[in-house]
C-alpha cells in the first residue's frame, strides 16, 4: 500500500511538471490599440496628402505645358518636343520617387512597431513565466489571453 502512495505521488508530480503555461495575444488588436500605431498613421497620411498636392501640382504645370506647345501648332521645335518629353519623364520619376519613399517610411515604421510588440511580448512571458505566448488565432481552447498586458508593456517601451 505504501508502495502504491509512493508511485501514485511521483505520477502526478511528474505530470504536473510536464503542464506548460500558455498564453495568446491578439497581435492585429495590440498593434491598433498601441497609441504610436494612430500617431505614425496620421505622421503617413500627412507626407501622403504632402506628396499628393505636390504631384497635383506639378501635373497641372506639365498640362499646362502641354497645351502651350499644343497651341504652337506646326511651329513646335524638336528642341522643345524634346524638352517637353523630359519633363514628362521627370515627372513620372517624381511620381515613382515619392511612391517608393511613402512606401519605405511605412515599411520602416511598421517595422518599428513590431519590434516594440516582440520585446513586449518577450516581457510579458517572462515576468508572467509563461512557456509559450501563441497568436490569438492559433488557440481554440485553453491559455491566458495577455493582449491588454502586451499593449501595457508596448506603451512602456514607447520611445
Amino acid at each position: 500500500m505504501k508502495k502504491l502512495a509512493i508511485t501514485m505521488m511521483a505520477l502526478t508530480l511528474s505530470v504536473s511538471a510536464l503542464a506548460e503555461k500558455i498564453g495568446f495575444v491578439n497581435s492585429q488588436e495590440a498593434f491598433s490599440k498601441y497609441s504610436q500605431t494612430k500617431v505614425i498613421q496620421e505622421n503617413l497620411n500627412k507626407e501622403k496628402n504632402r506628396l499628393e498636392n505636390e504631384i497635383k501640382q506639378k501635373e497641372v504645370a506639365l498640362q499646362k505645358s502641354q497645351l502651350e506647345l499644343q497651341s504652337k501648332g506646326n511651329k513646335l521645335t524638336d528642341k522643345e518636343k524634346q524638352d517637353f518629353q523630359k519633363q514628362v519623364e521627370a515627372f513620372q520619376k517624381f511620381v515613382r520617387d515619392s511612391q517608393t519613399k511613402l512606401s519605405k517610411e511605412e515599411y520602416t515604421r511598421m517595422q518599428e512597431i513590431e519590434k516594440t510588440m516582440n520585446s513586449a511580448i518577450d516581457s510579458v512571458a517572462k515576468a508572467g513565466k509563461y512557456d509559450y505566448i501563441l497568436e490569438a488565432g492559433a488557440v481554440k481552447f485553453g491559455g491566458t489571453d495577455v493582449t491588454a498586458d502586451v499593449i501595457k508593456a508596448m506603451e512602456k517601451i514607447k520611445k
